[in-house]
């Protein structure tokens, strides 16, 4: 089979269509990198795949990208960056998201934002549903074991 010219650039610009979808469409790419960063540590990569796999914060772009209040996120994105987070190391992120998780933190608020869009992204993606949460499918158990607890046992009169 002989390639035509037509399919060598074809291919050729594969890779740059590739790259363009994971463009971020509503956040900059400094607000993006951040976002990223944070969903990592919230939902890090460990024994199973984490927001990085799952792709959270490609999918909190996609869906913010046909938003008509986005106003929440952009505030969050200039605190992220009051706090110091796009220029901090990989340490010093972690402390800031473990200081924004306290409820008395004034960006607390932030964190909430950012954690409740991350674990839905992360739990109705493949990777979360699949692997994290080893989901069977619309599958039925043959027996339940007995439940070994005695406070959930009912006496019988």
């Amino acid at each position: 089979m002989h390639t035509t010219r037509r399919q060598l650039i074809q291919l050729a610009a594969l890779p740059a269509l590739l790259n363009a979808q994971d463009a971020p469409k509503f956040f900059a790419p400094a607000d993006f990198e951040a976002l990223r960063a944070y969903t990592e540590i919230l939902i890090p990569t460990d024994d199973t795949p984490g927001a990085r796999e799952a792709r959270c914060a490609h999918y909190i772009d996609f869906v913010l990208q046909s938003t008509e209040n986005s106003t929440p996120w952009r505030e969050a994105m200039l605190s992220l960056k009051s706090l110091g987070f796009h220029t901090a190391d990989a340490a010093g992120r972690q402390a800031i998201v473990a200081a924004m998780a306290a409820p008395s933190h004034p960006d607390h608020a932030v964190f909430q934002l950012i954690k409740r869009e991350t674990a839905f992204a992360f739990y109705t993606s493949r990777p979360g549903t699949l692997d994290a949460l080893d989901y069977r499918g619309n599958s039925f158990n043959h027996s339940f074991p007995a439940c070994d607890h005695p406070e959930h046992h009912a006496e019988i009169l």
